[in-house]
């Protein structure tokens, strides 16, 4: 029963911190194409111009969208109710408001109004040539995701207050089985496409100043899912325990949906009706998304906790300073794209994959830099 019921606290574990720096950086190389077309008028061109880049990228995109922020909100889930336990209630409230807030507030007055500012003096830029109180100023862009962070820890905060519970782990309890995700995502799955069923809403939104909604607010009832799920798993360690036949046989059925998406994508581009396709196929496709999501979260799980050591401490140190990269990703993503599209590169493909790996780099690179700054540190 000792081995069942445990109240020390675990040890932090690689593979998280690992899973944690692939998604920034899927995240970060899944705004490349959307920050050019909307920053750039000469770069919008060219990916207007080679359909097969824009559907390819579409695709990437789509797939990344099944799992890359369920992912990070799962884990966020998983390492609460831990962080409470050991902090206490309200020092963890104070701590996490700090640690969540400034960087919110930072983010909206400074980072994020770098680039319509800066679009002032680019003639390639839209906002060049503008009046800067029509510029796009104070809007939240990715950061969408700590406003959702911030809802979703109060929520739990005020759960663990009104029932009083205190964290252990009991792993007791089985892990949930192929039924129970099944369900989840077919019901998650309807979901979605109700959500996306009201573009116009999300259309709207992008031009108001929680822009950044306007692109994620069709997942919050997925995110919010599996918030809950992370907290929940976190007192069985369901994670460590997930049936890896059942994880290998789910992500081969994304891995085949995911395929034959790209498949069907690639040929309608070549027979010049793409859009009549998305347009049809996109109800479908945003009902997928939790069952392919389910598969991917699943090996990554799997797979990092198996091969800890092919990352090792480099790859789960770059997880810790992926909060950061994600906060200042998007300067430098710009950063990287317009010096070299302005140094003559207008090959679509060469450009995106060179200013994608290029600000992933810089991006935690930066992080790192920032970290090294004990009062940085302590927030980011």
């Amino acid at each position: 029963m000792e081995s069942l019921i445990q109240n020390k606290p675990r040890q932090r574990s690689l593979f998280l911190d690992q899973i944690k720096a692939i998604m920034i950086a899927l995240v970060i190389a899944s705004h490349t194409v959307l920050l050019a077309s909307l920053s750039s008028d000469g770069v919008g061109q060219l990916i207007k111009d080679a359909p097969l880049f824009e559907g390819m990228n579409l695709w990437f995109v789509w797939v990344s969208n099944t799992f890359f922020m369920n992912i990070l909100f799962l884990i966020s889930g998983y390492l609460l109710p831990e962080s409470v336990q050991k902090q206490g209630l309200k020092q963890f409230a104070k701590n996490r408001l700090i640690r969540l807030g400034i960087p919110l507030i930072f983010s909206i007055i400074l980072i994020n109004n770098i680039l319509p500012i800066g679009g002032l003096l680019v003639p390639d830029s839209p906002a060049f040539g503008q009046s800067i109180i029509n510029l796009p100023l104070n809007r939240i862009g990715p950061q969408w995701f700590l406003i959702v962070l911030i809802l979703f820890n109060a929520l739990y905060c005020i759960w663990v207050g009104l029932r009083k519970t205190k964290f252990s782990i009991n792993q007791a309890l089985s892990v949930p089985g192929w039924r129970s995700w099944l369900i989840s995502a077919v019901i998650l799955g309807l979901v979605e496409m109700e959500m996306s069923h009201f573009s116009n809403v999300w259309i709207n939104l992008k031009e108001t100043n929680l822009d950044g909604l306007g692109y994620q607010g069709m997942h919050l009832f997925t995110y919010g899912f599996l918030f809950a799920v992370g907290c929940k798993a976190a007192s069985h360690r369901w994670i460590e325990r997930i049936n890896q036949r059942l994880a290998s046989s789910w992500f081969q059925a994304s891995l085949l949906i995911s395929l034959t998406f790209l498949a069907i994508m690639v040929a309608t581009i070549l027979m010049g009706n793409n859009s009549y396709f998305l347009q049809q196929a996109w109800p479908i496709l945003s009902a997928l998304i939790p069952f392919v999501g389910w598969g991917y979260m699943a090996m990554f799980f799997t797979w990092t906790q198996q091969h800890e050591h092919i990352g090792g401490a480099w790859l789960a140190k770059a997880g810790r300073d992926g909060f950061g990269a994600y906060l200042i990703h998007m300067p430098i993503l710009y950063g990287c794209f317009m010096p070299l599209y302005l140094l003559g590169i207008t090959n679509i493909w060469i450009l995106s994959l060179s200013a994608t790996i290029l600000a992933i780099v810089l991006s935690f690179w930066g992080s790192h830099q920032l970290r090294n700054i004990p009062a940085v540190r302590r927030i980011i």
